[in-house]
């Protein structure tokens, strides 16, 4: 939200991809980027591509926020603003619910338990903290510079991964989301210790043919079974 049209395109024109090359913005919340890559795919199968840059972004801190109404002019007293971010991001429009309280209904259905959800997020950030320690992904990532107001950051690498986290500092975390949790579920095990932050980011990737690839010379990292 609020980015303009075409985002995909936008990002294909200031990478530099020439204009002639066709761009598809695909809007499936979470999924987007996954499904960018299959539909990729299913394209170089059907032989009308060779090669495709697939991925997807997303920047969850410039969502902004909706005045309803103010195009047919306001009346006297306050207006509602709403939230894009939980509108179009995180709120279910056919249950009517936030996507915290539908991953608590989720965990309960699958009989994932708090414990167990506290132990998996450990070893993801473990093994994250570890990848990121060894350089497996210095050439992936592109650096960002930020200008602010001590100076210039830069930022290299994910900053979520917690480098100090334990299981008792993740045990001692209250649920995130009690107040849009189901009345059914019985043990609240979603905390921002083992759930998604707010994060602002993008990844992108080459998906070719067998015949791009050794034409071109391409290291292949991964098949499409």
């Amino acid at each position: 939200a609020g980015l303009g049209q075409a985002p995909a395109r936008q990002a294909a024109i200031r990478g530099g991809v020439p204009a002639t090359v066709p761009a598809v913005t695909v809007n499936k919340v979470c999924g987007s980027g996954l499904k960018a890559v299959m539909l990729a795919s299913q394209a170089i199968r059907a032989g009308d591509a060779r090669a495709i840059v697939a991925g997807g972004f997303e920047s969850m801190s410039n969502v902004p926020y909706y005045l309803r109404g103010h195009r047919e002019g306001v009346k006297f007293g306050d207006r509602e603003l709403v939230d894009g971010l939980i509108h179009d991001g995180l709120w279910c429009s056919f249950g009517q619910c936030h996507m915290g309280g539908h991953a608590e209904y989720t965990a309960e259905k699958a009989g994932v338990s708090r414990d167990e959800a506290d132990e998996f997020s450990l070893a993801s950030h473990r093994k994250a903290v570890a990848a990121i320690e060894a350089g497996q992904f210095e050439a992936e990532v592109v650096p960002v510079e930020i200008e602010t107001r001590r100076g210039t950051t830069v930022v290299d690498e994910d900053e979520t991964p917690r480098r100090d986290t334990s299981l008792e500092a993740l045990s001692k975390l209250r649920p995130a989301f009690a107040a849009d949790a189901p009345e059914e579920v019985e043990e609240l095990a979603v905390t921002a210790g083992n759930a998604p932050g707010l994060n602002d980011g993008a990844a992108a990737l080459v998906v070719a043919s067998q015949e791009f690839a050794e034409t071109h010379g391409l290291e292949v990292d991964a098949r499409v079974g």
